[in-house]
């Protein structure tokens, strides 16, 4: 009796994904961007982006975009603003779309990619959505997604057509050696 031939293993098909939760403002962008850091010094190609929230007094009026590995934000979403890309009350800014996708796309060949965050725009099939379907069909990097907690399981049923393992953090559990681990040894 023959067994059937083993299909190839798809790129990327045994590489984790890891989601990062938590509530609006519990550091989830503080927590990663330490991290980054830390994985970049020790010599890890670690490339993305990062959203980092945008105040005035009290009052949240947008995010920015930080490119991972530079030091400069520039606009990504605003309450008030110029974009073709809207959710809730925010308009994103086209050209720093434009720039995170192009980040992104340029990071297949990274050890890890960072996308903070991946939410309700990337769900309707906006933002960071084809740039992320394209890493986890074409890229052997480990993918790390800052996702709000609750959008959690819809951003698992989303991710669940690319066969990939998914590993899912809380930020207040968030353990250094834990993840570097599961990085380190997926091969």
């Amino acid at each position: 009796m023959n067994d059937p031939p083993m299909s190839p293993r798809r790129r990327g098909e045994s590489v984790p994904v890891i989601l990062l939760t938590g509530a609006v403002g519990a550091g989830k962008t503080t927590a990663l961007k330490k991290l980054v850091r830390d994985w970049r010094e020790s010599g890890r190609d670690v490339r993305g982006i990062l959203a980092h929230r945008v105040f005035e007094g009290e009052q949240l009026v947008g995010y920015d975009l930080q490119i991972i590995g530079e030091d400069e934000r520039i606009t990504l979403a605003r309450k008030r603003g110029a974009g073709l890309e809207k959710i809730g009350p925010f308009i994103f800014s086209d050209d720093a779309l434009a720039r995170g996708r192009r980040v992104l796309r340029e990071s297949a060949m990274a050890e890890v990619v960072v996308i903070d965050e991946f939410g309700p725009l990337e769900l309707a099939g906006g933002g960071w959505a084809e740039a992320v379907k394209k890493l986890l069909q074409e890229s052997d990097a480990k993918l790390i997604l800052v996702v709000r907690e609750q959008l959690l399981e819809q951003v698992r049923a989303w991710l669940q057509p690319f066969r990939r393992p998914i590993n899912s953090f809380t930020v207040e559990e968030l353990d250094k050696e834990k993840l570097t681990a599961i990085i380190s040894r997926a091969q």
